[in-house]
């Protein structure tokens, strides 16, 4: 994953968990913080925003932790490298699936959500 998170940074500024709930078990300012808190104990889901502006084919990105502990990797690329960027992760993941959205696809919220999301796209 760092491949394709290399020079991103968060696009936030501060971390909660849970995310726009109560009660709030987890807050801090610090992303390694956030991530360490979210990967010491499964079930705690948390979704996090990166930029990067020295990108153009793919200034944004997702990486979503779900409660189940699978992670969803969204990549938001300019319409004239969707394809690079496809193949690019299919390389790097070869036993994992991969969906290109034109529009807003959800994020599923475990792995069992996203197989149900390919078996009706």
């Amino acid at each position: 994953m760092d491949e394709f998170l290399r020079d991103y940074v968060s696009s936030e500024e501060y971390y909660e968990s849970p995310k726009y709930s109560s009660p709030i078990i987890f807050e801090t300012e610090n992303f390694s913080e956030m991530w360490n808190f979210v990967l010491e104990k499964r079930g705690r889901s948390f979704t996090f925003y990166f930029e990067n502006n020295k990108n153009e084919t793919c200034p944004k990105a997702v990486i979503q932790i779900n409660n189940d502990g699978s992670t969803c990797l969204v990549l938001i690329a300019s319409i004239d490298y969707e394809e690079q960027c496809k193949s690019d992760l299919i390389k790097a993941y070869p036993d994992e699936k991969c969906i290109v959205s034109h529009n807003f696809y959800f994020m599923p919220f475990s792995r069992e959500d996203f197989e149900e999301g390919l078996r009706n796209s």
